[in-house]
């Protein structure tokens, strides 16, 4: 059974409207990220970065995305763990790169958390 003029419309229009969504959300995620960074409400810790975990969100079945949860120590032995999303890998590279049991100071701000609401937003590294 061919296509008509009329389905191939129906799709192209799908196409542009789950195009129009998804640039909306990453939008929205970017401008909730950059929130964060000008919050005045940042905390900072010093203590060593412990692991970075994989946690893969399967939906219909199937692995559909995977998230990288990086985990961090303070002085104390109190642990922290934040999510490594798109906008905070773009803006802390260096995230990606630490080696378990390295020092570092981080800072996050408890007034945003991710998009599933789980884990405070990590705003810095050093």
């Amino acid at each position: 059974m061919p296509i008509t003029s009329k389905q191939i419309v129906e799709l192209f229009i799908l196409a542009v409207m789950g195009a129009a969504l998804y640039s909306g959300v990453t939008r929205y995620h970017h401008w909730k990220y950059k929130q964060a960074l000008q919050s005045p409400n940042q905390i900072r810790h010093c203590g060593k970065f412990i692991e970075q975990t994989k946690v893969v969100h399967e939906r219909f079945g199937r692995s559909d995305r995977v998230e990288h949860i990086y985990t961090f120590s303070n002085e104390l032995g109190v642990s922290f763990s934040f999510t490594g999303s798109r906008p905070v890998i773009k803006q802390l590279p260096r995230l990606t790169s630490l080696q378990p049991e390295q020092h570092v100071c981080f800072q996050y701000t408890p007034s945003a958390k991710d998009r599933n609401g789980l884990f405070f937003t990590l705003t810095k590294i050093e």
